[in-house]
């Protein structure tokens, strides 16, 4: 049997942990009003990237700092941004995302269990 190309021992991390479900925008539109944890991780690497690329202060206003942040699916490398309308999965730590379709593919073969992004801040 073939081995799938996006498998590339992401069991070793991966296997049978809890994954947060998470839909974008709604979920960075939750977070930009409540300024909760996910803001506060895009607010700081807004604050990186401005201060590395020297950027103006503007960029930290208002939710321009949402325009630095992005994520790749674990498996197909697919991109989450808060702006795009779409459905990934991802770990309590917000380190580790997995787009809708690989889940899918995977969520047997990992055995994830599945809970809702609003158990993510509690």
């Amino acid at each position: 049997m073939e081995q799938d190309w996006r498998l590339n021992g992401q069991e070793k991390y991966l296997q049978n942990v809890v994954l947060y479900r998470v839909i974008f925008p709604d979920f960075w539109n939750k977070a930009y009003a409540e300024k909760n944890e996910f803001y506060q991780i895009i607010l700081r690497g807004a604050k990186n990237h401005v201060k590395m690329f020297h950027r103006t202060k503007p960029y930290l206003e208002g939710e321009k700092v949402q325009e630095f942040w992005h994520e790749h699916c674990e498996f197909c490398y697919d991109k989450a941004m808060t702006k795009n309308p779409s459905e990934f999965y991802c770990t309590k730590d917000m380190y580790r995302w997995i787009c809708k379709k690989c889940f899918n593919d995977f969520k047997d073969k990992f055995g994830w269990t599945v809970k809702s992004s609003d158990e993510l801040f509690v």
